[in-house]
């Protein structure tokens, strides 16, 4: 009811009724329900176009028998990974670069950082080539694996300094020459234990030196009794290996250590077989090298029982024979270190990249993809799984060196090496920053 004058009493108990509902009402009336925010949508970056790797090894020249396989290998396992998406979406192209000179090397590693920008720098056999590349790499903060050279120090900053530490794009993802001459060394001790003369021819640089020093270290270990005759160091790539063959007869050791690769192996076996020295050809001498060059290349092993400190990789592992049978088959290339170097690089590379992956949800950088690489632990491949050591970017792998025959199996192979010796990691490896010497001095 409203009054129509209503008196000074009325309106304020109008007004304060009136006053009292908007508070009842502003006590009992629910606040707007506030908008619910949008979620930002994140969208995982897609996957690159292309990863690229550059891969640098002799495609020309004497030391072709060992570098061209390695590309060959690469080639296989890109074409097989790019059939099936590539690396977590991403396809990968593979630049190959013919190794020249020293100077040459780095000018194509060089062009492969900073004009391709590629996202890994792999092969380089020959040590001296891969402490050069390593320092382009490290400058340019590219990843570098050393795969096809030796040396055990490739990762330090400073060879001659372990206490400087290790750089932090490099990695050496195969065994080492320290690997290489105590599995010679075991070899020996195991399976020829009634030596007594050793002789050693080993190339005239950094790579034959190593293996020189470190397999009379550990030969004098596990055989003290035996004499060590001095060493010959030819020429790289010589060939007339004609006045070390004459020194050898005369030497006349039951026992040679030889690290020649290449052509250079198998020049100085045609040049070495006649004289009937060796045994399978009339003499006793029993010969330790990379028998696996002398097969490359179409020629017949003369000696069969003809020992070698292996590379990783055995065709004893089925799913590592099958890529061996495939490369020989379509790509003409038989099994030699080259291919296990090839496969090592390629597994950790991929294994690394996919770990990143998962862990961002989302296509890593290269930072991310080498700090996957520093803590990937385990790095499994067709021949055997090898352990990641973070603290100086090396991968160790088992050491299986043994007797190379004809394949009696029904395989396919012409040859194989049946591991007749099974090595742990330690027991061919040193310790982070200690070289192969030093350590061997602790036994």
């Amino acid at each position: 009811m409203f009054v129509d004058n209503p008196t000074r009493r009325e309106f304020l108990k109008f007004v304060g009724a009136g006053a009292a509902w908007i508070m009842f009402s502003g006590c009992v009336q629910q606040p707007k329900p506030k908008p619910t925010p949008v979620p930002v949508q994140t969208t995982p970056k897609p996957a690159p176009r292309e990863l690229k790797l550059g891969y640098i090894a002799f495609r020309t020249g004497p030391a072709a028998a060992f570098g061209e396989p390695a590309h060959k290998t690469i080639d296989y396992l890109v074409e097989q990974v790019n059939a099936a998406g590539g690396i977590a979406g991403a396809k990968i192209k593979v630049i190959h670069e013919d190794q020249g000179t020293i100077s040459d090397t780095v000018e194509k590693a060089k062009k492969l950082c900073l004009q391709d920008k590629v996202d890994l720098i792999s092969g380089i056999p020959g040590t001296p080539y891969a402490l050069a590349v390593a320092q382009v790499a490290e400058e340019n903060s590219t990843m570098f694996f050393i795969n096809q050279a030796r040396p055990s120090y490739g990762a330090w900053k400073d060879p001659e300094d372990p206490t400087k530490g290790r750089m932090d794009w490099v990695f050496k993802v195969t065994n080492t020459t320290t690997s290489h001459a105590v599995q010679a060394a075991y070899l020996c001790k195991e399976l020829f234990p009634e030596v007594k003369v050793i002789a050693q021819i080993h190339q005239d640089y950094a790579y034959g030196y190593d293996n020189y020093e470190i397999f009379t270290a550990a030969i004098k270990k596990l055989k003290p009794d035996v004499e060590i005759l001095d060493p010959l160091y030819p020429k790289l790539f010589t060939p007339d290996y004609t006045p070390y063959v004459t020194e050898l007869l005369n030497m006349k050791p039951d026992f040679i250590f030889t690290s020649l690769w290449g052509t250079d192996f198998t020049r100085f076996i045609d040049q070495l077989l006649p004289y009937g020295l060796l045994k399978g050809t009339g003499g006793e001498t029993v010969l330790c090298g990379y028998w696996d060059f002398y097969p490359a290349i179409g020629r017949e092993i003369p000696v069969f029982g003809h020992p070698q400190p292996a590379n990783q990789g055995s065709v004893t592992f089925p799913e590592f024979r099958q890529i061996v049978l495939d490369l020989m088959n379509n790509y003409q290339v038989y099994m030699i270190g080259a291919v296990a170097d090839a496969i090592a690089t390629f597994y950790a590379w991929k294994q690394a990249i996919e770990k990143a992956y998962e862990e961002k949800g989302e296509f890593p950088t290269n930072d991310e993809i080498r700090d996957a690489m520093e803590n990937l632990g385990k790095i499994s491949t067709p021949y055997g799984d090898g352990t990641m050591r973070k603290e100086d970017h090396r991968v160790l792998w088992e050491a299986r060196p043994g007797i190379v025959a004809k394949d009696t199996k029904g395989w396919g192979l012409p040859y194989i090496q049946d591991p007749e010796l099974v090595l742990e990691p330690d027991k061919v490896e040193p310790p982070a920053f200690k070289k192969g010497p030093d350590w061997i001095a602790t036994w």
